[in-house]
């Protein structure tokens, strides 16, 4: 910021009375002009107000800038840190697209009425301290400058919640509209698959668009009908001080051109705060949706817990009687588990198996600390996991769900073994399709089963105790399959990390001779548990 938020009070306010000055400087240069009078005082107060005036409008202009950009900046930051703060479900229920639209749309209104904001605000200041001018010439032509002004703008200001309604209503059906575009482009393959669900879709769509553009069409017409108001009675202002002051007060007439002069700058100056409402109540619009976003982030988002340093060890994790369930807002569908039991043992492969929608991703997500249990208890060495230690829990694992997302830094991993990483490179048949620089990956644009294997690249390069995947080996060629199987999972289990396996490959993992266990799932619960060598 250039400067403090008095300063830029004070030199608007020297910028708005730099700028009378020029008026004043000229009509007073006018005059001497026709009494025939040397302008010489009025030129010099001409050349410093105009001087005067375009440093400080630079000023002002620039500082307001830098101010408004200032405050989005922390706005959106504010907003992010309550994001990756937040726990998963109240994430999910407040719903990506609205999180998306109050860092994005919403800050962008902010700061496309940053100018607005600015040069209404000079307008304002123009306007008061061009009152002080005509007032000075003629207190007849103020008096009836105030009241017209001041009855525009009551007629205008008792309109102006209406519209503010059917703006933020405008926004919301915007905002459904870019969930609808979001339908369309995530699930592009199945609305190509589906020309009914195509044709539906896009019904929906144009149903959307068109409310949306039906309420900013009422909304613009109120406010071009309040504008037109507002021009009108600053033009009946102008005609009235010209044709109906003089007949009022006879010593008037000689001042009336240099008040119709300055009347044309506040015509000017009023115009321009008056055009600039609508911005500035889309503006407060998006700043309300701002702070409620806000609010609701906040209370998704849980303090980091008092652990200085990550765990890199553990003996056991453990569920007591782990009771969980979510209910899906966007299908209506139910997820549950429990009462499970269960143990997971430093160095310990476990394979999680059942048919679709028998729990195990749901499982593995609590086993995460990534949803909290209902009821029951999950320990770490005997200690139980709350709000107090739940991130250092989390420390101890890395994870590939079945919906990953795979960054194109290596974020959080500060110094990667450059070795290692060309040796997993070439073990995953990926070095010929990407390479690291400057902890970035110069290409994500690879197969779905490639992805998961740079995925699992990655998650190697973290070093954490803990391996959660997630039917990893699903979108993966036979061939690299039964590498994975019979190759990789031994690899990594001689080297100590903890694994926890969701598949459906029964017939690679009876062929496996590897000390672990097999884990069965049905209905959110396990319904049977035998060692790999009985398999």
């Amino acid at each position: 910021m250039q400067g403090s938020l008095p300063r830029l009070v004070v030199i608007s306010a020297i910028a708005g009375a730099s700028n009378a000055a020029i008026l004043a400087a000229v009509n007073a240069g006018s005059q001497a002009a026709a009494d025939g009078k040397s302008g010489v005082s009025a030129a010099a107060l001409f050349i410093i107000s105009l001087v005067l005036f375009i440093k400080t409008q630079q000023y002002v202009l620039i500082a307001s800038t830098v101010e408004i950009e200032t405050i989005i900046h922390k706005v959106r930051l504010r907003l992010m840190n309550h994001v990756r703060h937040s726990e998963l479900i109240p994430l999910d229920g407040i719903g990506r697209s609205q999180i998306l639209s109050a860092i994005i749309k919403e800050t962008a209104t902010l700061q496309q009425a940053a100018s607005t904001f600015a040069f209404s605000s000079q307008g304002v200041v123009l306007v008061f301290f061009m009152g002080l001018y005509i007032a000075y010439l003629s207190l007849l032509a103020f008096v009836m400058s105030i009241a017209v002004i001041g009855m525009a703008a009551g007629v205008f200001l008792a309109t102006s919640g209406r519209v503010a309604r059917e703006q933020r209503e405008a926004m919301e059906w915007e905002t459904r509209l870019f969930d609808r575009l979001a339908d369309l482009l995530e699930g592009f393959k199945e609305v190509r698959l589906n020309s009914a669900r195509s044709d539906e879709l896009f019904d929906d769509i144009v149903e959307v668009s068109r409310t949306a553009a039906n309420i900013k069409i009422r909304a613009q017409s109120d406010t071009f009908r309040r504008l037109i108001f507002s021009q009108s009675s600053i033009y009946a202002m102008l005609g009235g001080v010209v044709f109906l002051v003089p007949l009022f007060n006879d010593s008037a007439g000689a001042a009336i051109q240099k008040v119709t002069t300055a009347l044309l700058f506040v015509i000017g100056a009023c115009w321009g705060v008056v055009q600039s409402v609508p911005v500035l109540l889309m503006a407060n619009g998006a700043a309300d949706n701002i702070e409620r976003m806000e609010a609701e982030l906040r209370g998704a988002a849980v303090a980091p817990d008092d652990a200085t340093e990550p765990n890199t060890r553990f003996d056991t994790v453990e569920m007591r009687d782990v009771m969980f369930h979510y209910t899906d807002k966007t299908s209506d569908a139910a997820f549950k588990i429990g009462p499970l039991n269960f143990t997971l043992r430093r160095g310990e492969l476990v394979f999680i198996m059942g048919g679709n929608g028998s729990g195990k991703s749901t499982f593995l997500k609590v086993l995460a600390g990534l949803y909290m249990a209902d009821a029951g208890e999950l320990l770490l060495d005997g200690v139980p996991i709350d709000d107090r230690n739940r991130e250092s829990y989390r420390s101890l694992i890395t994870a590939i769900f079945s919906d990953y997302h795979l960054f194109e830094q290596l974020y959080g991993i500060p110094a990667p073994d450059v070795t290692q990483l060309q040796r997993l490179l070439t073990e995953f048949r990926l070095h010929d399709k990407t390479t690291l620089s400057d902890r970035r990956f110069e290409t994500l644009d690879l197969s779905s089963g490639q992805r998961k294997r740079l995925a699992l690249i990655v998650s190697l390069l973290e070093k954490r105790p803990i391996l959660l995947l997630d039917e990893w080996a699903a979108e993966q060629d036979p061939e690299y399959r039964g590498k994975f199987y019979h190759e990789l999972l031994p690899e990594l289990n001689r080297l100590g990390i903890t694994i926890v396996v969701i598949s459906h490959d029964d017939r690679y993992i009876d062929e496996l001779d590897l000390p672990g266990r097999v884990v069965r799932m049905d209905e959110g619960r396990f319904i049977e548990q035998h060692s790999l060598e009985n398999a």
